[in-house]
Formats: structure tokens, sequence, C-alpha cells
């Protein structure tokens, strides 16, 4: 693939395009830009989202590093699609309208809804298509059995902490079921209330048990005190946890996570954290 130009905010053209409809199919447009050629400031923070996901510096503007990621992983996707007999294109890494069709055929034969894109269930589908574990199946729970063993144990000894701490810390979700994680996406895109997560239904840490919810507690309910997530936010993290208090995207004050060095795309692909 030839050297491909960097693009930024106020950058126009079909390099842009090319940008958009690659994000866009590879279900990153949480935001809803428009595939319109024009690199604006929704771009620019769907593609920082990309990069903090595969640990590129999150510039929001493309280099050599951030091209050749995205456009590899298209071309995964055409490979795949190619070997179904569903893809007669080129493997070039680019997401046009063959395919597009070809996702849509692959939605279609799969019982799917077919939306065109790669969303997280057609991506399990089209990399793995006989998971042994059926995480998309599994209920909600607050119990932390529910969670990888090891991030059960790091929970457990955060919670410890709090208490020698005089943190009253409670749990409030640990394993998320997709559909639930689903219809939180939906709030505040085509359901009523405010926009409070990026992520649909497989794409969350929640949804592979390497993710769980706290808040502390005063007289027996959630405490409102910023100053109090902070402080169980900064003991997660002396318990080798990541905190949702530092997110760039949503801050997300009661979350906590561990996830073994994998991103979302991996364990839909079908990798593991190691026993």
């Amino acid at each position: 693939m030839a050297d491909l130009p960097v693009l930024q905010e106020s950058s126009r053209g079909t390099y842009v395009t090319w940008l958009q409809l690659n994000m866009n199919g590879l279900a990153l447009n949480y935001n809803e830009f428009p595939t319109n050629g024009i690199f604006d400031q929704k771009t620019s923070d769907a593609l920082k989202n990309f990069q903090d996901r595969f640990t590129i510096d999150p510039s929001g503007s493309t280099n050599a590093v951030t091209w050749k990621v995205l456009n590899n992983n298209v071309m995964a996707v055409q490979k795949l699609l190619k070997s179904r007999g569903l893809y007669d294109g080129a493997i070039d890494g680019w997401y046009g309208s063959k395919t597009e069709d070809a996702v849509r055929r692959f939605q279609s034969e799969s019982g799917l809804y077919p939306t065109q894109i790669v969303d997280p269930r057609t991506r399990q589908k089209l990399f793995n298509p006989h998971p042994k574990d059926h995480f998309e199946t599994r209920p909600t729970s607050i119990d932390l059995s529910s969670l990888n063993p090891r991030v059960a144990a790091m929970a457990r000894n955060f919670l410890e902490l709090t208490r020698k701490h005089n943190l009253d810390v409670r749990i409030i979700t640990a394993f998320r079921s997709w559909e639930e994680e689903d219809k939180l996406y939906a709030q505040g895109r085509w359901t009523p209330g405010q926009i409070v997560t990026n992520a649909r239904g497989g794409d969350s840490y929640h949804n592979w048990g390497l993710a769980f919810d706290a808040a502390p507690y005063e007289h027996g309910k959630m405490s409102m005190d910023v100053a109090k997530f902070k402080q169980m936010g900064a003991l997660g993290e002396q318990a080798g946890l990541k905190w949702g208090g530092t997110f760039r995207a949503i801050v997300d004050y009661p979350h906590f996570q561990y996830t073994f060095g994998l991103n979302t795309w991996d364990l839909l692909n079908g990798v593991r954290p190691p026993a």
C-alpha cells in the first residue's frame, strides 16, 4: 500500500472519505460523524478512540501506524469474507461498497441484523464462529464469581483496601450482559437519556468478565461525593486495576478493569486471557 497522507482536523478530500468509511465499517462511528470527506471534530474524536484501543498515540490525526492498523483490520475482514465466497473485490484495506455488500450478505446468512458494518456480534460470527464460552448469552451479575478469576481476586483485594481506609465500597455491576450493554449504548442515541457509553454489546470489558463497577456508600446509600470516588479510584489503581476516572472519552468513576493487554476486538476474535 502506497504511503498515505497525514490527515487532521480541517483536512478534506478522498482520503478523508476513505478514512471515514473504514472507521464506520469497523463500527467505530459511535458519535455519528458523516462520511463526507471533511475531517471534523467528531472524526478526530472517533479516531482517537480507535488509536487508544490499539495503544497508538491518540493524537486524533493519521500517521503511518494508524493507517496500517486500520487498513489491516479491514483487510482481515475482506480475507475472511472472500474465503466464504461472499467477497469478490480486492484485498485492499478499503471499506467500499463491495465490502459493505459482502458484510450485509454475511449478516443475513448468519441471522444478524444487516447493518453492513462489522459490529461486535458480526465480528465474533466472522472471526470466532464457534466460541466455547458463550459470553454473549451470559446474564448480568453483581457476583464477583461472574468475573475472570484473576480479576475477581483483584476486586476482592481492592475491597479489602477500601475497608482498611474506612470506605464502605460495594460492587454495583460485575459481568454485564451483551443485551444490557446494547441498551446502554442506545441511551442518548435512539432512546431517551444521556450517553453513558461508546461500547455496543460485546465491545465492553464488562461483557467479558474483565471489568466491574463499584461505588462508595454512606448511611446505606450510594455517595455522590466525587472526592470519595477519587479516593476509591486511587485504591483500585493501588490494587493493579485501571480506573475509569482516568478515561479520555467518557470519564467513568465507578469503573475498574484489568484486560491482560487485550482489547475487545481480540476477545471477539477468539483470543482469551491466560488461564
